[in-house]
């Protein structure tokens, strides 16, 4: 099904239209493996990551053109965690970090690499994500 024409409030939906209208009950917020409640208040009253709208292009780039610094990121992993890996993918990048895949042939985890600070720019992200190379560079590949 495509929705061509959503629905606004205050409107009625005219024939081939879809409306959709979505009630936030509760909220559940799943993090580096640990599951929070949030209340709705909290969450109506969150503000988006100012990174989400670039998030997937700038991910997508860096598998892409450098697969070279996602093992380099790597390498700030757990070592017990990269035991048996056959593909680390960055997944998820926000203003606290960005999030590993670590995919081994029957499972995968999800790793952050958490910045030094909060990030409210592209450009902060940027260079924070330069500070995790070089922690990366200086530290030796893990076996796999």
């Amino acid at each position: 099904m495509s929705i061509s024409h959503p629905v606004r409030p205050g409107r009625t939906a005219s024939a081939g239209s879809v409306g959709l209208r979505v009630e936030v009950a509760e909220v559940m917020l799943e993090e580096d493996g640990h599951n929070d409640w949030v209340t709705v208040e909290d969450y109506r009253g969150s503000e988006p990551d100012p990174l989400h709208l670039g998030a997937a292009e700038q991910l997508q780039h860096l598998v892409a053109h450098h697969p070279d610094a996602v093992v380099t990121l790597s390498r700030l992993c757990d070592q017990e965690a990269m035991l048996g890996v056959v593909r680390v993918l960055p997944i998820a990048l926000d203003r606290y970090g960005i999030v590993l895949r670590v995919e081994k042939l029957r499972e995968h985890r999800d790793v952050r690499l958490p910045f030094r600070r909060r990030v409210d720019t592209g450009t902060e992200a940027a260079a924070e994500l330069r500070h995790l190379l070089a922690e990366g560079s200086r530290r030796r590949p893990c076996a796999r």
